[in-house]
């Protein structure tokens, strides 16, 4: 195998899986351009050829015809070119331009138009959603408002209620004895059957 391999690699050749059976080469259908000159090129000098005189001169009228011929059909082609273009009219195009530009012009006013007049809707739309959300904000306000009143006016007769009972300075020295007098004794029990037991002080 590895013979086969250098025998190979001295062709020149490039193997497809070469460790196949099915092995495939792939030469190089001319030199690689990285591939230095041969050897047995490398002194090499191209000999020029060498034509008579008759055959010179009748290639050479050859190629004149040919290159008058090219160069008539080549005029032809820009002669029927330049004949197929308009003539265009400065004027004339000044003008077009013109009416584009009016054309265009009214189209963008009637667009601005038909643009005002939907923003307008719009902004009116949007005023009137902006009313009703302030209106309910309003309404939700002055209830939370009533409703604190409410309560506030409720805390107030209760205290009202009780300013009787409330220990001032024209009464601490009557709270005093009456507390004296009445003394409270915490210490009881309450029984299943809902008899408290209160010890006798």
């Amino acid at each position: 195998m590895q013979a086969l391999r250098l025998q190979l690699q001295t062709h020149n050749c490039n193997f497809v899986n070469l460790t196949s059976i099915y092995a495939q080469s792939i030469r190089w259908k001319r030199k690689p351009i990285w591939l230095p000159t041969a050897k047995t090129k490398v002194y090499r000098v191209t000999q020029r050829p060498k034509i008579p005189e008759e055959e010179f001169l009748k290639i050479k009228n050859l190629y004149n015809v040919y290159r008058t011929s090219m160069k008539s059909i080549r005029l032809l082609f820009l002669q029927i070119g330049e004949a197929s273009q308009v003539q265009e009219d400065k004027g004339l195009k000044q003008k077009e331009m013109e009416e584009d530009y009016h054309r265009c012009f009214s189209l963008n006013e009637e667009w601005n138009k038909k643009i005002a007049e939907e923003r307008e809707v719009r902004l009116q739309q949007e005023r009137k959603q902006k009313l009703e959300k302030i209106k309910n904000t309003k309404v939700k306000v002055a209830s939370k408002i009533k409703k604190l009143e409410e309560e506030a006016d409720a805390i107030v007769k209760e205290a009202k209620l009780l300013a009787p009972t409330f220990i001032t300075r024209d009464n601490i020295d009557e709270a005093i004895e009456a507390a004296l007098a009445n003394k409270v004794n915490y210490n009881k029990a309450l029984n299943p059957d809902g008899t408290w037991f209160i010890e006798n002080l």
